[in-house]
C-alpha cells in the first residue's frame, strides 16, 4: 500500500467539500462524506476505500482523480503524495483489466514492475489488443522476465499456440509494430514473444 491514508479534513475545508459534490455525484457521498469524517477518529479517507469505490463505480472513477487532484490545492496534500495514490489506482485497474485478458503467472511481481516503470500504464493495452488482433486464438501469458546475465527485468507478453506454424513470426513482428513507437524514451519495456508452448488452463488470480 502506498501509505495508509491520505488526510485528515476539518472546518471551513467541508464547505469546499459540500461545493464540489455536484462534480464527482455519488462519490463525495458515499466515500468522502462529512458523516464518515465525523464517524472516523482520525477523519481519513483511506486508500483502500478510493480503490474498493474504482472497481465498483468505474463510471466515477475520472471524479476520483479530480477530487485527488484537488487536494494538492484545497487540502495542502504533496503533490506526490496525492500522485501515488492516483498510480495505484490506475494500476489496479489495470491488473484487473489483464486478468481478464491475460494469464497473470506472478501478479505481485507484475504490480511492483509497474510500480517502478509507470509510464507503461498506457501501452500495456496497446501491446494486448495487438497480440489478440494478430493471434485471436492464442492464450496471453504475461510475467516478469529477469535476464540472468545483466541486473535488468522487463514485462513479457507470450503467444501460446494450440499449433505453431511458419507465420508466427511474421505476425508477432506485426503485432509488436503497432506498440513498439510507444516505448521510445519510456521507462520500462513490454516484449511480445513467445514460448512456443501450449496453452494451459486458465486460472483466477
Amino acid at each position: 500500500m502506498v501509505t495508509d491514508a491520505l488526510t485528515s479534513v476539518t472546518g471551513s475545508q467541508r464547505t469546499w467539500v459540500e461545493d464540489f459534490k455536484p462534480y464527482t455525484g455519488a462519490f463525495l457521498t458515499d466515500v468522502a462524506s462529512p458523516a464518515r469524517w465525523e464517524g472516523s477518529e482520525s477523519g481519513e479517507i483511506e486508500i483502500d476505500r478510493l480503490m474498493e469505490w474504482s472497481a465498483r463505480r468505474p463510471e466515477d472513477y475520472h471524479s476520483i482523480r479530480e477530487y485527488l487532484s484537488l487536494f494538492t490545492e484545497f487540502l495542502s496534500v504533496s503533490p506526490r503524495v496525492v500522485n501515488s495514490v492516483v498510480i495505484a489506482i490506475d494500476i489496479d485497474r489495470l491488473m484487473k483489466w489483464l486478468a481478464r485478458r491475460v494469464r497473470l503467472e506472478n501478479p505481485h511481481s507484475i504490480r511492483e514492475y509497474l510500480l517502478r516503470s509507470t509510464q507503461l500504464l498506457d501501452v500495456i493495452p496497446q501491446a494486448v489488443d495487438a497480440a489478440k488482433k494478430h493471434f485471436p486464438d492464442a492464450q496471453l501469458v504475461m510475467d516478469v522476465y529477469q535476464d540472468p546475465e545483466i541486473d535488468d527485468c522487463y514485462l513479457v507478453l507470450y503467444i501460446r499456440l494450440k499449433h505453431y506454424d511458419d507465420s508466427v513470426v511474421e505476425r508477432l513482428e506485426k503485432a509488436e509494430a503497432e506498440f513498439l513507437n510507444q516505448l521510445v524514451h519510456k521507462r520500462g519495456w513490454i516484449q511480445l514473444t513467445t514460448d512456443f508452448r501450449e496453452p494451459e488452463e486458465e486460472r483466477e488470480i
